[in-house]
């Protein structure tokens, strides 16, 4: 009987079920649009932000004002070991030598070729890009040799400067030693990269006699700022005689601006559900003062408000659940549309939204419901048997 009477109450009033309908699949549609998007979102802009490079810099805690402190190598073997990839995904550890190089000086940078590439920041200008092999620790570097150059990077201020292209030889010294180099490509990074060399960690101690010794190790640090925060304070505990400093910069720009992003499209779901409600608010009031005669009726033959409120709250619980289907592969097909046009990024379809999506949209149209129940309560039988 109830089935029946939520059925043809639905059925007999279509018009005005078709207009809270196309409201629920509108408020639906969108949610799932921006739930997807805001999900996918985070992680397009997350991933653009390690793009940048690091936002942890790990370096000797100096004692002394014009005091050369140095890191031992075997400080990022433990970051590596302890850190990687849960806390940290990506370290790269760092030796500077300042060289000469036809007749100028330049800085050379020797680190770890395929973490530096992970850390990311830099645009491959030409030639290929760095890569290596040497991850953990080894045997102490080869004795320098010129008959297999090692390759080298150089950022574009110094393929300028020098008129270096990829396969070209470069030839360097320091102090007594002098090394010959191949040059494997071109990067550009904007910013003090641009005016370096770049080498492998072994290479670059061996030059500089300082087998062993790091100057500072970058890393990237996962998660949010909050995350990033934690981390530090991790690593400045687990090793009291580093200085462990965030890059502010990098972090709060990315914490920013996820925020922002997160606070509109959540700004923007609640605006469309309160229309949302509104709406069916409406059009559910108009249902109820249609049937004052039919909720009359019921009252006089013993129907029970509660009965009644059921099947008010029914009506819309269905009318809800068929939006949120219809609405739920709509929002996807927005949210990928929204995706590539405002962020050129592929969201993906999340099915854990749909459940989401439907609580939401219910709760929207029973939310819609209760102003019209209590029409529903005040209906008194005897006024309505009257005709008035």
């Amino acid at each position: 009987m109830f089935t029946r009477l939520l059925r043809r109450g639905l059925w007999q009033r279509k018009s005005r079920a078709l207009v809270a309908l196309s409201a629920l699949t509108v408020a639906a549609t969108l949610t799932a649009a921006l739930f997807n998007l805001h999900l996918d979102a985070q992680r397009k802009i997350r991933s653009e932000f390690s793009r940048y490079g690091p936002n942890l810099m790990i370096s000797p805690r100096a004692t002394a004002p014009a005091e050369v402190q140095l890191l031992e190598a075997g400080l990022a073997e433990q970051l590596r070991a302890e850190f990687v990839p849960d806390r940290l995904t990506a370290l790269a550890p760092y030796l500077y030598a300042v060289v000469e190089a036809k007749g100028e000086s330049v800085v050379l940078a020797g680190t770890w070729l395929d973490q530096f590439a992970r850390l990311g920041g830099f645009e491959l200008k030409a030639g290929s890009p760095p890569a290596s092999t040497r991850w953990r620790a080894g045997p102490p570097a080869p004795p320098l040799s010129d008959v297999q150059p090692a390759p080298v990077w150089v950022g574009v201020g110094v393929a300028q400067r020098f008129e270096l292209k990829p396969g070209d030889a470069l030839r360097v010294r320091y102090r007594d030693n002098e090394q010959t180099f191949r040059l494997a490509g071109v990067l550009a990074t904007g910013a003090a990269e641009d005016n370096q060399i770049l080498a492998d960690l072994s290479q670059v101690q061996a030059l500089a006699g300082s087998p062993g010794k790091l100057n500072v190790i970058l890393a990237r640090a996962a998660g949010e700022a909050t995350a990033v925060e934690k981390t530090v304070s991790d690593l400045a505990a687990r090793f009291p005689a580093a200085a462990v400093n965030p890059l502010r910069q990098v972090t709060e720009a990315e914490f920013h601006v996820v925020q922002r992003i997160r606070w509109a499209l959540l700004g923007t779901t609640l605006v469309v559900l309160v229309v949302t409600a509104l709406c069916v608010l409406s059009t559910m009031t108009a249902l109820a003062f249609e049937r004052r005669r039919t909720v009359g009726t019921l009252k006089a033959l013993g129907a029970t408000e509660a009965r009644l409120a059921g099947l008010f709250l029914g009506e819309a619980a269905v009318l809800a659940v068929v939006a949120s289907g219809i609405g739920f592969f709509a929002g996807v097909a927005l949210a990928r549309w929204l995706g590539a046009t405002l962020f050129a990024a592929s969201i993906t379809m999340r099915w854990a939204t749909l459940p989401l999506v439907t609580v939401v949209t219910v709760a929207v149209a029973l939310l819609g419901t209760l102003l019209p129940l209590r029409l529903v309560r005040r209906t008194q039988p005897a006024v309505i048997l009257r005709g008035e």
